[in-house]
């Protein structure tokens, strides 16, 4: 294969991670041009590609997969949960007419980077050491709650799905009450609500009300931050109720899709490692009663988000035109 050039985008609800991947025969990708943008700065999609391709203009007439936080149907965005502008393929294909435009949702991007995942830039929470390519389960909370599923093969195979808007299910007496809380603000609950920053800030809400106490922080980043110093007791528990339901969701997310491994992803897993490692997360998640012996031998590894979905994309973009 010739050196191949492509722009990969990473699109979520906060940040815009952008760059150009470069694509050899037997080589791995490698990346330029990175550019880290907010994308409430820009009033469209379109309006943040333009300021890319004038910051790079060698960047301008290449192709471009655009990993994003959204479902993908027919190759259109299909709904938008925490986007802040509309996103249309067919607005974008005409708004850069000179370079072939592919959508992707982010998770199916970052499970296609599965293959380039080494053990030596993961940590890891639970299970044995990976030895062989397996089902991998890659989710994680971020700004939404996102998931896919990679399958090995020649080629492999990544299957979307919208595990965050399936309905939250509640383990313990406390996630109970909590649940009830919720249920008074929305009338269908999902994981969402509570796996994400606004679902942090919507537990530490709850927890306040459950207490008796006014709440005196007003972001997640202040909440985890304020439960990582331990600075207040109720954040403190907070972040370990996050933590704990996190492993539940993901010990059942992994029995009903057969994986043997988990890659926490996301925004958020990387930011409260030390704490996130301290937790019930290891314990809920294998706690499965009859399956418990079999989901103690899936193996979960945290890795840092930053570049994977870029990463991901162009490997998509490699696999589909060799």
């Amino acid at each position: 294969m010739r050196q191949k050039q492509v722009v990969v985008a990473d699109i979520g609800g906060t940040h815009a991670r952008l760059a150009v991947a470069t694509l050899r025969a037997e080589h791995a990708i490698t990346l330029s041009a990175f550019d880290k943008l907010h994308c409430s700065d820009f009033a469209s999609i379109s309006e943040l590609l333009h300021r890319y391709f004038a910051l790079h203009t060698e960047a301008r007439l290449l192709d471009c997969v655009i990993a994003i936080a959204a479902p993908i149907v027919n190759g259109d965005v299909a709904a938008q949960a925490n986007l802040p502008w509309l996103v249309r393929h067919q607005q974008l294909q005409t708004d850069f007419p000179s370079q072939a435009i592919t959508l992707l949702n982010d998770f199916v991007a970052l499970a296609h980077a599965v293959p380039t995942i080494n053990d030596g830039s993961t940590c890891v929470l639970s299970g044995p050491a990976v030895t062989t390519p397996a089902p991998t389960l890659v989710i994680g909370p971020g700004t939404g709650f996102g998931a896919a599923i990679w399958l090995p093969g020649t080629p492999s195979t990544v299957l979307p799905s919208e595990a965050g808007h399936a309905a939250l299910v509640a383990s313990t007496d406390l996630e109970i009450e909590i649940l009830r809380g919720l249920k008074r603000r929305w009338q269908h609950v999902d994981v969402e609500r509570i796996l994400s920053g606004p679902g942090l800030k919507n537990c530490y809400q709850i927890l306040c009300e459950l207490e008796g106490q006014t709440p005196q922080l007003y972001s997640p980043a202040e909440i985890a931050h304020a439960a990582m110093q331990q600075q207040d007791p109720l954040t403190e528990r907070c972040l370990s109720i996050f933590c704990g339901w996190m492993g539940s969701v993901a010990g059942d997310l992994s029995i009903i899709v057969g994986a043997q491994r988990v890659i926490l992803a996301g925004g958020i897993p990387t930011q409260i490692l030390p704490f996130l490692l301290n937790s019930d997360f290891a314990t809920r998640f294998t706690d499965k009663g009859v399956m418990t012996k079999i989901v103690e031998q899936i193996t979960v590894q945290v890795i840092e988000h930053g570049q994977l979905a870029l990463l991901g994309a162009a490997q998509w973009y490699l696999e589909h035109h060799d």
